[in-house]
């Protein structure tokens, strides 16, 4: 439609657009808010034109009946702030056991990078140093038991150490799948109260800094700890860094929505 010999822009479009700019919710629920808008502005428009008037007039008299996009985003903010707590604490606990069992994944998964160093590094790499300070005549025995080629207590004490660094770990990540399945079977689609960006936020955060600080434990001294070598540590560090780099672009997307508001 032209007016003034010129092209004519659209305000009902340029209102939607503006209204998802500001929205402060979900992506779903920014998509069923504007859907909702339109509905209504396109009907509000059909009543104008019914009513004699031009296009471009109801569509103005549409949007100046409905509000203006602050008010609505003021009218959705309330809204979500009068949720009960109840439904953030909901959302917290499902917030939780998502990030618990991707955690979970996680040391699964730094289990088979564990299992790749001791093939690749030696099992010294994840198991330490050969020792048995602290060790009991009983536990020397289930060592030796459980490696019997082992040429002293200390050297089983290893083996079994850098076996239980892959071993126990992939017991948590099966743990872990268990419970991401439950999540997307029964969990995934609950009602949502807090911000879209918090589940990244904290996912980068806590894996960011268990890889940081998994890393200075190897680096530092890791003998000195009694549970391994280098290897038990970096790992984990590989494992946790991965994650933290998976979630980095949800944290992205939340933070440039954020900006154009």
């Amino acid at each position: 439609m032209t007016g003034d010999g010129g092209p004519q822009s659209d305000p009902v479009a340029e209102y939607l657009d503006e209204l998802y700019r500001k929205l402060r919710v979900r992506p779903r629920e920014g998509r069923q808010v504007l859907a909702e808008a339109e509905d209504h502005l396109q009907a509000a428009v059909a009543d104008g034109l019914a009513a004699g008037l031009s296009e471009y007039e109801a569509k103005q008299a549409a949007i100046s009946s409905f509000g203006s996009v602050g008010a609505v985003v003021h009218a959705h903010d309330q809204r979500l702030r009068g949720l009960p707590g109840a439904a953030v604490l909901a959302d917290l606990a499902v917030s939780a056991w998502r990030l618990v069992s991707v955690g979970l994944l996680a040391v699964g998964a730094s289990g088979v990078v564990a299992a790749i160093m001791n093939a690749a590094l030696g099992r010294e790499f994840v198991g330490g140093a050969p020792t048995i300070v602290g060790a009991t005549a009983a536990d020397c025995r289930h060592w030796l038991a459980n490696w019997p080629a082992a040429h002293s207590c200390a050297q089983a004490s290893m083996l079994e150490a850098s076996a239980d660094a892959v071993s126990l770990r992939l017991a948590a990540g099966m743990l872990g799948v268990i419970m991401l399945v439950v999540y997307v079977i029964a969990l995934r689609r609950a009602p949502r109260a807090l911000p879209d960006g918090f589940v990244p936020t904290v996912a980068v955060t806590l894996f960011g800094a268990a890889a940081a600080g998994l890393t200075g434990l190897a680096l530092v001294d890791p003998a000195a700890s009694g549970l391994g070598g280098p290897g038990v540590y970096l790992s984990g560090a590989v494992a946790a860094l991965f994650v933290a780099a998976g979630y980095l672009p949800a944290l992205r997307r939340t933070l440039l929505r954020s900006a154009r508001r």
